[in-house]
């Protein structure tokens, strides 16, 4: 696909100092890619600053209104330093270059790159378990930054839990690569806090064989923005995102994501909920791209979405670009409020409003909790989704 070219009318360059806020007081040391990745991507976010809603991508999510309100200063990032990265983290940071297709947030991504000088490496070589705790702190601004490493016929799991206090913003990236006959399970856990503005890009490739599962939750941040982008590279892997979004007030949540098969014989799954209270927003935007030469390609997405209210809002913008001729790929999307004929049947058995309620909400979200492969990690999200029903 040929990349979309930078138009300055979308992307608002007066916004850039939210973006490189302490660049000048990072240490200048590292080695000479990393040197030049930094002063490339901050030129990059000088000259085009941060996206606008005229990018048909951020039609629907104001950042950088958003940011202005903001009082911020940059913290450091935490990890290793870049000087000692693993080749096989160098390698695939100098030679990704955000941006090749359109899909990608340049100008986030961008704004990371420029503070990469350290970063939390992990690699699975067998069957491995990490957790990864973000916490985010009133006044910061943070860019970190993750690689990973799922090794050829490795069995990998990441948990991932997110949270602070006061308002902060959270600019992360994670690549991550699956190699052949690899499974990796990745599961996010995203409980900000409704001052906190959260973007995150996750960019992951697979090889032959391998599969990737990814869930998130995400109850907590006032504006979240969660791109995701899945590379099928070789026959027969496969590569499924699922997630709920539960939120409430006044927040936005927003999952953008792409799936791109690019070798025959491959599987993906786009599978996504969300419940929205109050005047909460929420944004899904799925893309599946089929190469030509990507035949017997199964693609499927869907987006359900139930309303609470009669102020909450959902955005919703599938798509399907396809050049291959035999392939399997579907889309679809629900948007409504809880119907009223099981609320009625529910009552009529002796339930209460708020019993019949939960019971009906804890059914929407079921089908999701299913992608959940792995036991604690199904009973762990399952318990935080149901707690946050209790409450509605």
């Amino acid at each position: 696909m040929t990349a979309i070219p930078f138009s300055k009318t979308r992307f608002k360059a007066d916004t850039s100092e939210l973006a490189l806020q302490g660049w000048d007081s990072l240490q200048p040391g590292g080695p000479d890619w990393a040197k030049a990745l930094r002063l490339r991507s901050r030129d990059k976010v000088i000259e085009f600053g941060l996206p606008t809603t005229k990018l048909e991508r951020w039609k629907y999510t104001n950042l950088p209104a958003r940011l202005k309100k903001m009082d911020l200063s940059y913290t450091p990032n935490q990890g290793t330093p870049i000087a000692d990265a693993p080749d096989w983290a160098q390698d695939r940071s100098d030679g990704f270059v955000p941006g090749d297709h359109p899909y990608h947030d340049m100008m986030l991504w961008h704004a990371n790159n420029a503070f990469l000088d350290k970063a939390t490496f992990l690699q699975f070589v067998d069957q491995q378990h990490h957790n990864i705790v973000h916490a985010g702190n009133d006044g910061e601004l943070t860019h970190p930054r993750s690689f990973i490493c799922v090794a050829d016929n490795a069995d990998g799991v990441l948990f991932e839990y997110y949270s602070g206090k006061g308002a902060y913003w959270r600019n992360g990236v994670t690549e991550i690569r699956v190699g052949k006959n690899a499974r990796f399970r990745h599961y996010r856990i995203i409980e900000d806090s409704m001052e906190s503005v959260c973007t995150h890009n996750t960019h992951v490739t697979v090889e032959r064989d391998g599969q990737y599962e990814a869930f998130t939750l995400t109850t907590g941040a006032g504006m979240s923005r969660n791109q995701l982008h899945g590379e099928l590279l070789a026959e027969n892997g496969q590569c499924s995102f699922s997630g709920l979004n539960m939120i409430s007030g006044k927040q936005h949540a927003d999952t953008t994501l792409l799936i791109e098969h690019k070798a025959p014989h491959c599987q993906s799954n786009q599978l996504y909920k969300n419940i929205l209270k109050d005047e909460a927003r929420c944004v899904f935007q799925g893309k599946i791209f089929v190469d030509q030469i990507a035949q017997k390609t199964d693609g499927y997405q869907l987006s359900n979405n139930l309303l609470l209210s009669p102020l909450a809002e959902m955005n919703i913008k599938p798509e399907l670009e396809i050049y291959a001729d035999d392939v399997k790929c579907s889309h679809g999307s629900t948007t409504g409020a809880l119907d009223e004929t099981p609320m009625f049947y529910l009552r009529s058995r002796g339930l209460s409003e708020s019993e019949a309620r939960k019971l009906l909400l804890e059914a929407f979200i079921g089908q999701a909790l299913e992608k959940i492969t792995h036991e604690a990690a199904q009973k762990d999200i399952t318990e935080r989704a149901i707690a946050w029903l209790s409450q509605s």
